[in-house]
């Protein structure tokens, strides 16, 4: 529709088609017209395309409203920039797509206002409880606090889509894209049109240098590949092309991470060795006693076996046995033998 700040296609398909392209209640359509077209959708997903400066507060904050009231899916994607309320109506889809080269901005809500004292102060008042009612918003998004986000919002920030989306203002990002549109940023104070002209076209430069990297790996990787496992010789372009230098000289706190692992691995190293010295020594300690726990017995089977007194071999321990007492004896003896070798 010509003049006018959005558009709405393939309202016959399964997925409706909506563009927000523009200033939001701007060219005298309001948000009504605009909430009557997507309540005609009906009960089907919906997907809104937006790059937008923002616009009319209370047009946005209702069309943010009647997105989160709906029953099907809606998926908003971000495509240039989401600059004031155009955030806000972001904010009402189920899922938020950034493109990768793509703005998005929050500040407090603004406005001016012609009159008296009382009514600047009446103004002032409005404005401040619906910043207050945005930040709630953005609040329940992000998870951040109130005072993260006011602060923001007092400041006016700017977020690429990866800082967006480390603070959870968006779902996800999407691969850059070119965006032809031209901006009239001048009406904010933290940034300028040749800035933002310059974002989206370094994004977009990157983008390709990154792809064209990932090209060239692609074909080198089998011969690289083939290299490690020496299978064939590495070209010389390809031993120049990707010769990569590891310094871990400059960062001290991996390298004291390091040493602190290998002294702990020494020392680890060190107790086992100790303990298998002591096993060692503990089985040769078990041999010998089982030895003599064995000769023990052969004397106590001879000595039951012919009802006569256990040799003693001059244990002193063991004193001359009747033929009566020759087992008792024995088992004293052999007590004794335990204790004595315990105790030393």
């Amino acid at each position: 529709m010509k003049n006018n700040w959005y558009n709405i296609q393939n309202k016959a398909n399964k997925v409706a088609e909506v563009y927000i392209f523009d200033e939001i209640g701007s060219h005298g359509v309001t948000a009504q017209k605009f909430i009557e077209e997507i309540k005609g959708l009906g009960d089907r997903p919906i997907n809104i395309r937006i790059n937008s400066l923002g616009g009319d507060v209370f047009n946005g904050m209702a069309i943010h409203n009647v997105l989160k009231k709906r029953t099907y899916n809606t998926t908003v994607y971000i495509e240039g920039i989401a600059a004031s309320i155009a955030t806000i109506i972001a904010l009402g889809a189920d899922e938020v797509i950034m493109a990768e080269n793509s703005l998005f901005m929050i500040h407090n809500a603004w406005g001016g206002v012609m009159g008296d004292a009382k009514e600047m102060r009446k103004s002032a008042a409005t404005l401040e409880k619906i910043s207050n009612e945005l930040t709630e918003i953005y609040v329940k998004k992000t998870g951040l606090s109130y005072e993260a986000i006011s602060e923001m919002m007092d400041n006016e920030t700017w977020l690429s889509a990866d800082e967006a989306y480390e603070l959870g203002f968006v779902d996800s990002i999407s691969d850059a894209m070119k965006i032809a549109a031209k901006y009239d940023v001048s009406k904010f104070k933290n940034i300028t049109n040749e800035e933002i002209q310059n974002k989206f076209n370094n994004n977009i430069k990157n983008k390709k240098m990154t792809n064209e990297l990932k090209e060239w790996f692609n074909s080198k990787v089998e011969e690289i590949v083939a290299a490690v496992k020496s299978d064939v010789k590495v070209s010389e372009e390809v031993a120049n092309d990707t010769e990569i230098t590891v310094n871990l000289g400059d960062n001290d706190e991996i390298k004291n991470k390091i040493s602190d692992f290998e002294a702990k691995n020494i020392e680890l190293s060190e107790k086992i060795t100790s303990l298998e010295n002591e096993l060692v020594n503990a089985k040769g300690s078990n041999e010998t006693l089982t030895n003599e726990v064995e000769a023990l017995n052969a004397k106590i089977n001879k000595a039951d076996a012919k009802g006569t007194e256990i040799e003693t071999d001059g244990d002193p321990a063991v004193v001359e046995n009747k033929k009566e007492d020759a087992n008792a004896g024995f088992y004293n003896a052999m007590a004794e033998r335990i204790r004595l070798k315990f105790n030393n």
